[in-house]
């Protein structure tokens, strides 16, 4: 028998309408009559502590955020992300936020409404606030000092359906200085509870929508072809790949279809979890460095080669376990109808992508691939992707 772990800490509540679940989730983890408390040494009443909700400029604009805020009895503050957040934009927001604590109240918890990028900010935020480095990101990531912090309680609500952030212990952070995409990674990285709204979804414009559950077929057919793969991780990746094929076009058809939208969104989550387990692979590792230079949406770039990848394995006979053909078949169709390797090239085209090979083998990544691949095997797939 082949020895295997899994462990993963973060409470699942998926349902129509879960948001409406955050103040009873707030009250199991903090005391919320502190969240009231005036101090004692002034005469007016203060707020000795408070909520953080990090979220987008979307969230924000089409007031969603405060809907969701509005039944918390306590004073918030909002933190707004951008996409592919940046290490040294949230070092400095971690500071900031230090400094709003001595006015607003120390921050007792941290929610985040958004995709992955907010909930990858938000766990940086969560464990940043703890320690005592003054750019907790630079000293992690960059210093590689230990990530051994107590983080502030995170609940995460997921706006799209993609990166699975919400389950999994990693935080994605882009070192654009260094031109680099860091993994804050550990059991610190952990929410407490993700509440899975499938309502929060429906807003997202269909190309948003796609490259999320792109990015959760990538995690999924990764999973498949990984060195690193559990029971558990196999299960949940073959899962997670039904769902996405069966209820995606549905989707394309009927955006409003709140069903399938429940179950892209399911998918999400439990790709999410089997990567929590086996990582991702070669075509993560390819991705990163198009989403650098080139700006490729995350879902986009790490799904671009997914198709050669998939023919190169299928060639070598290579997957973790055997496949029924017609299952095969069927991911093989899905490449093709949405082709990610056709949407890339709005963004850079083969000569571009094939002077990037040097920078396309991030041995975490690269190294849980079942093949072993050299620089001239990722130009074969690049340019397989290319001519597909």
């Amino acid at each position: 028998m082949e020895a295997w772990k899994h462990f993963n800490p973060v409470r699942i509540i998926a349902k129509h309408d879960a948001r409406k679940e955050l103040p009873q989730i707030l009250s199991h983890y903090i005391d919320m009559s502190a969240l009231l408390s005036p101090r004692s040494d002034t005469p007016q009443a203060v707020v000795l502590y408070s909520l953080l909700l990090v979220t987008s400029a979307g969230m924000i604009r089409r007031k969603t955020a405060d809907l969701l805020m509005a039944d918390i009895p306590a004073t918030w503050s909002v933190c707004e992300i951008s996409p592919e957040p940046d290490l040294d934009i949230l070092d400095q927001k971690i500071q900031e936020l230090r400094e709003q604590e001595k006015s607003k109240g120390k921050i007792l918890a941290v929610i985040a409404l958004g995709g992955g990028s907010v909930m990858d900010s938000a766990k940086a935020i969560a464990c940043g606030l703890q320690t005592e480095f003054k750019t907790p990101l630079h000293a992690w990531l960059r210093d590689k000092k230990e990530l051994n912090v107590s983080p502030l309680p995170l609940i995460l609500l997921p706006t799209n359906a993609g990166t699975g952030a919400e389950i999994t212990p990693f935080a994605t952070i882009w070192d654009n200085k260094n031109k680099k995409k860091c993994s804050l990674a550990g059991e610190a990285c952990f929410a407490k509870v993700a509440l899975l709204d499938p309502s929060l979804t429906l807003s997202l414009p269909w190309v948003d929508t796609l490259y999320g559950a792109l990015d959760a077929f990538s995690h999924a057919l990764e999973t498949l072809w990984n060195t690193t793969a559990t029971p558990m991780s196999l299960s949940c990746a073959q899962t997670a790949l039904s769902l996405v094929m069966e209820n995606l076009p549905i989707i394309e058809e009927f955006p409003q279809n709140i069903e399938a939208r429940s179950k892209v969104q399911e998918a999400a989550c439990i790709s999410g979890m089997a990567i929590s387990q086996s990582h991702s692979s070669i075509s993560h590792s390819i991705s990163y460095p198009l989403t650098l230079h080139y700006k490729v949406p995350h879902g986009l770039s790490c799904s671009a080669f997914l198709l050669p990848i998939f023919d190169l394995v299928e060639k070598e006979n290579a997957w973790k376990i055997p496949l029924d053909n017609d299952f095969k078949k069927q991911l093989r169709d899905f490449l093709k109808k949405y082709a990610p390797h056709k949407l890339v090239r709005d963004f850079c085209n083969k000569e571009q992508t094939q002077n990037l090979v040097h920078e396309m083998f991030t041995p975490e990544r690269a190294g849980t691939f079942v093949l072993n691949l050299n620089g001239n095997d990722i130009k074969n797939i690049l340019e397989n992707g290319f001519t597909s």
